[in-house]
């Protein structure tokens, strides 16, 4: 089953779909890899899922300027849920009708749940972080230090599920050091301190986590100096693309365990799917709609 056409806010309004449908909105979108990951999944659970037949995930370019008008829209299309990315995590806060007590906490929505009336936000990015963890490394962040890079929707989520997992420390590092010290107070744990990308420190054994979108483009620089990379660290790189990004490449120079974003991709997925339908998909379509392979 291939990813659907980008739909914009313009053929949204013009067509009319079967219900229950899914899809991510954001902007830019053309690089997400949720559609194929989303629909490879839905064509293996149809069989001895019925129910499941017709529905498809759809790809929207969105605008934060559009997305008040989208979700009122997909909600009167009878779409049962949505995912968010870049812009619209924040933004979404205040367009829902409730929180889960992750994403209230996170300050920060990328799963939309259809409601009677409305819709219901959650956040699974940093579920999804914590298990792509795990699944890596056969840890978590318990006891560990991490060193987060970016202040954004999905750096939020992680950020706080990294306190919450009992993480031994968590330094937060921004281009904005002012946006760092915001997430940090918010966070309201004396383990977060903030910083700019500038101010970073060495940290032998930490957790590295780049929330950045420093990475999506093969020709961006790295947000971590490699001068500080160091054996006994994890890299996770939490974007992807075509090509390894300056960070990875930087890691596997100097034999430094690392992974990019698609292992967290994928969880973060399977958790939505959950929400929406009430079983965890199978991993192995999405793995292979991913692309997904060792670093």
């Amino acid at each position: 089953m291939s990813a659907p056409e980008t739909i914009t806010l313009a053929s949204l309004r013009a067509t009319d779909f079967a219900p229950s449908q899914l899809g991510v909105l954001g902007d830019p979108i053309a690089h997400s890899l949720s559609p194929a990951m989303h629909n490879a999944a839905l064509a293996k659970l149809v069989g001895t899922n019925p129910r499941l037949a017709g529905v498809r995930y759809h790809r929207l370019h969105i605008t934060s300027a559009e997305l008040p008008e989208a979700l009122l829209l997909l909600h009167a299309k009878g779409f049962a849920g949505v995912n968010l990315t870049v812009p619209h995590k924040i933004q979404a806060l205040t367009l829902v009708e409730s929180l889960s007590p992750e994403a209230r906490r996170a300050e920060s929505v990328n799963t939309l749940v259809r409601t009677a009336s409305g819709w219901a936000g959650h956040t699974t990015d940093g579920q999804g972080f914590l298990e792509a963890l795990r699944e890596r490394t056969g840890r978590t962040t318990k006891g560990r230090p991490v060193i987060l890079l970016g202040s954004g929707g999905a750096a939020r989520a992680v950020a706080a599920t990294c306190l919450d997992d009992g993480c031994l420390s968590l330094r937060l590092h921004n281009r904005d050091a002012g946006k760092a010290a915001h997430l940090a107070a918010a966070l309201t744990d004396p383990r977060a301190q903030a910083a700019g990308l500038s101010e970073i420190k060495s940290s032998p054994d930490a957790v590295i986590v780049n929330c950045t979108t420093l990475g999506l483009n093969p020709a961006d620089a790295s947000p971590f100096p490699a001068t500080l990379l160091a054996p006994g660290q994890f890299i996770f790189d939490t974007t992807y693309g075509s090509e390894p990004s300056r960070l990875l490449l930087d890691a596997r120079d100097r034999s430094i365990a690392c992974c990019d974003g698609r292992s967290m991709l994928r969880w973060q997925g399977a958790l939505a799917f959950r929400l929406w339908n009430g079983i965890l998909p199978p991993d192995a379509p999405m793995r292979d709609a991913l692309g997904e392979t060792a670093l």
